[in-house]
């Protein structure tokens, strides 16, 4: 289980990153008529940057974990990321929760414990 430490916390940090830079889109208008003005726009939010952060960290914890277990066993547990993204989203947004995405989820979650005791 402690090998899987850094595996949890490099997930738990890209959905750091996913949602704070979900948050520094929010009312954000890229109606803009370039690429290079789009860019501009994505660009001139601060937390955007502290989105990557949250991302470059969540990598280095990522290339420790390759280092030490199979990629064949960690990355199935990157679908932890769609649990965290539903229900964080749910809170913070206002996104809806419906039916179909739980079920997604308590699937995702018995497919874990399931290639977790494999």
């Amino acid at each position: 289980m402690r090998a899987l430490l850094p595996v949890f916390v490099a997930i738990f940090m890209a959905s750091l990153g996913q949602l704070t830079m979900k948050y520094a889109m929010s009312g954000a208008s890229l109606a803009v008529s370039t690429p290079l003005e789009t860019i501009r726009a994505i660009l001139s939010k601060p937390m955007v940057y502290v989105g990557i952060m949250f991302y470059g960290v969540s990598s280095f914890l990522w290339l420790i974990s390759l280092s030490r277990l199979p990629l064949s066993y960690m990355y199935p547990f990157t679908a932890l990321l769609i649990v965290i993204i539903t229900f964080a989203s749910a809170l913070l947004f206002n996104e809806p929760l419906s039916v179909g995405k739980l079920a997604g989820v308590a699937l995702i979650i018995g497919g874990l414990f399931v290639i977790a005791r494999s």
